[in-house]
């Protein structure tokens, strides 16, 4: 009978430890995630997000296409009226609301009714400006993006990334662009100045005028992989100059590649040549050296485009333009290792 006393201290001692010790743990500051964070944009803006993002209307169909590639197009609730058309972002995004587009100008009733923790869009053309002022001015958080060359779609790549918190997948994806990219530069870099030959890369328009590639994102690339971009040169602060059959006739380029959008555009732009008497006294034709390219998103096998597929576009412009130094590139492995990895196709 002795012992109960006893037992009874210790309970209460044990108690009284204990009831110190939860109170000592509930002292120590606990690790919170945080509820916002800020964004610096690609315009320079910062933006200050609340996070986790988990609804977003993205306005550009290249973006809704990265966004899809890093695994979260269950969190994109409104698009613009070119993602619809993009067979390389998945069904259900493309069913998502359409809330307009950045020439056309954007709905804000429809993107106010879907609640968006972010509006992700480009900026610097259309109605960019008034609509970010418009969405702002409602209290929706904007980020703006831009797209001129491969590193742009990098730091666009892991901008998103950010957003989303989705950094490893993020990385994952620029990590196997920039390992190929890297390769493309690298064996360009060896090409001697007198084996580059001048290329034309064009569109064919039914007046008979042609649409060349200067000083734009795809003209560059021409560059990039070991061409002479004949218009970026001739006009080097020209976008898309308008030629005509004599001033290509002065050019004369050694390597012609025409695009389009789908096989019909493609198609159609060869009938008109076929029908032009100017053609065949190009240095291109007579050597067999015009090329046809997809542009876009609409058609399968399209990769000269904004987004991840960027760095196939460049590969197939590389085979074409310098095949003796890239004729161990294997574009269809890598395209394909690209879509079964990061698309959901």
């Amino acid at each position: 009978m002795r012992i109960r006393p006893v037992i009874v201290i210790l309970a209460l001692t044990t108690l009284i430890v204990s009831a110190g010790f939860f109170l000592t743990i509930a002292n120590f500051p606990i690790n919170t995630l945080p509820s916002s964070i800020t964004i610096q944009d690609m315009s320079g803006r910062s933006v200050a997000l609340s996070v986790p993002v988990n609804r977003a209307v993205i306005l550009n169909s290249y973006w809704n296409e990265i966004a899809s590639t890093l695994g979260v197009s269950d969190k994109i609730v409104g698009i613009d009226k070119y993602t619809i058309s993009s067979i390389y972002i998945p069904k259900a995004v493309r069913e998502r609301p359409v809330v307009g587009d950045l020439f056309g100008g954007v709905n804000l009733e429809t993107i106010l009714s879907l609640k968006p923790d972010v509006v992700i869009m480009d900026f610097g053309y259309g109605k960019s400006g008034d609509i970010i002022k418009s969405l702002e001015s409602l209290g929706i958080p904007v980020i703006c993006m831009y797209s001129n060359n491969f590193n742009d779609q990098i730091n666009a790549i892991r901008l998103l990334g950010k957003i989303f918190g989705t950094e490893a997948r993020a990385e994952s994806l620029i990590n196997f662009l920039e390992i190929r990219h890297s390769v493309l530069i690298s064996t360009t870099s060896r090409i001697p100045a007198n084996e580059r030959p001048t290329v034309l890369l064009c569109r064919v328009e039914k007046d008979g005028l042609l649409t060349a590639y200067g000083n734009s994102t795809w003209g560059k690339i021409v560059e990039d992989v070991g061409g002479i971009n004949i218009a970026l040169r001739s006009f080097p602060s020209q976008s898309w100059p308008k030629i005509n059959l004599e001033t290509l006739l002065v050019w004369n380029p050694d390597i012609i590649i025409i695009v389009g959008y789908d096989d019909a555009a493609l198609k159609s732009q060869l009938d008109l040549i076929m029908k032009s008497s100017v053609w065949g006294n190009l240095k291109a034709v007579k050597d067999s050296r015009v090329y046809t390219v997809l542009i876009g998103s609409r058609t399968e096998g399209a990769y000269l485009d904004w987004g991840p597929r960027m760095l196939i576009g460049e590969m197939k412009l590389a085979k074409m333009i310098q095949p003796k130094y890239f004729s161990d590139l294997n574009v269809d492995l890598v395209s394909d290792l690209l879509i079964s990895t990061y698309y959901s196709k």
